[in-house]
């Protein structure tokens, strides 16, 4: 009887601690809350599942705490055989067709879903779609939009608006993956991979790189800042204008990575007294081809995005003039 006391009190303890984590959200148990109607159909797939496998587990349990004590020894010798049951056809039929039952229920709840994770339904009465080219660096995010003008590590997007992604990679593969706003997408060097969402919540939502891509790979964080669609046309806008703001932010977001936010070094070396950086010539050479230990991080910059790098470059570490590059 002990024993049992023990068992059931376990089993509700473990109830308490899932009911705890079931409440908390996004403390482990459920997806992030969904601000896109991709992620919606996530999250519908996952509460399925969790609600099917969370049945079943309850049934297992209870069958087996019940089996226990219903057949349990009650002081007899381990030499003498307990009761002998026979067969049960019918139950014996229905544990077989139930598990095909539950996943046909689960394969078309699936197929009825994946449509609206790929891409998202167009919203009523917005404007057309635009489409974001985003590439995966070693070790740094690029969004590159429909104006031309480039934004490192946050993608700007506007609020209920239909936004095209197209996703590739330079380098090495990388994985795209904002939770609260869809599932995960390959960035595979020489292939694009294209995907749709909608954003339904203003904010900024953090993402990250799902594939293991190299020493900073951690550092390849994303963030999603969606804005008013009049704040986000103007921003797309002014940005074509901004080259400081530009020169920054890939310094921020690419540089900084590996060299320290005050060129400090961390897993490059130092750079904030380098004579590289006065040579516009030799800098412009070792951004587009790296180093000896330096990834290509400039691989695919137009000369925009390099000039602006290259004259922030030039103001935040007082360097001289150099050879033209």
């Amino acid at each position: 009887m002990r024993r049992l006391l023990r068992v059931l009190l376990g089993l509700a303890l473990l109830a308490l601690v899932l009911a705890g984590a079931a409440a908390a959200g996004n403390g482990g148990l459920a997806p992030p809350p969904a601000a896109s109607p991709n992620e919606n159909g996530i999250r519908a797939i996952y509460w399925l599942i969790l609600g099917i496998t969370g049945a079943i587990f309850v049934l297992v349990e209870m069958a087996l705490v019940l089996f226990v004590v219903r057949y349990r020894s009650r002081g007899r010798a381990r030499d003498v055989e307990g009761p002998q049951v026979i067969g049960h056809t019918k139950l014996e039929m229905a544990w077989t067709a139930a598990p095909v039952v539950i996943l046909a229920v689960i394969a078309a709840f699936v197929f009825w879903k994946v449509g609206g994770i790929k891409n998202a339904p167009s919203a009523a009465a917005a404007p057309g779609e635009e489409t974001v080219r985003i590439e995966g660096h070693q070790f740094y995010w690029e969004f590159v939009y429909p104006n031309g003008v480039i934004s490192i590590d946050t993608l700007r997007v506007p609020y209920n608006r239909k936004i095209e992604l197209e996703i590739t990679s330079p380098d090495v593969a990388h994985s795209w993956w904002v939770p609260a706003l869809g599932g995960k997408l390959d960035a595979i060097p020489g292939q694009v991979n294209r995907e749709s969402f909608r954003a339904t919540k203003m904010g900024t939502f953090q993402g990250q790189c799902a594939e293991f891509c190299g020493i900073q790979h951690a550092a390849m964080l994303a963030h999603v800042h969606v804005l008013p669609a009049a704040a986000y046309d103007t921003w797309v806008q002014l940005r074509k204008t901004d080259a400081a703001a530009l020169g920054r932010e890939t310094f921020d977001g690419v540089c900084a990575k590996c060299h320290g936010l005050a060129g400090q070094g961390d897993i490059g070396p130092a750079i904030a007294q380098s004579p590289i950086l006065a040579d516009r010539t030799a800098l412009t050479t070792l951004l587009r081809d790296g180093g000896i230990r330096m990834p290509a991080v400039g691989k695919t910059w137009n000369d925009t995005q390099l000039n602006a790098l290259l004259d922030y470059l030039k103001t935040r570490f007082k360097t001289g003039g150099g050879s033209g590059g």
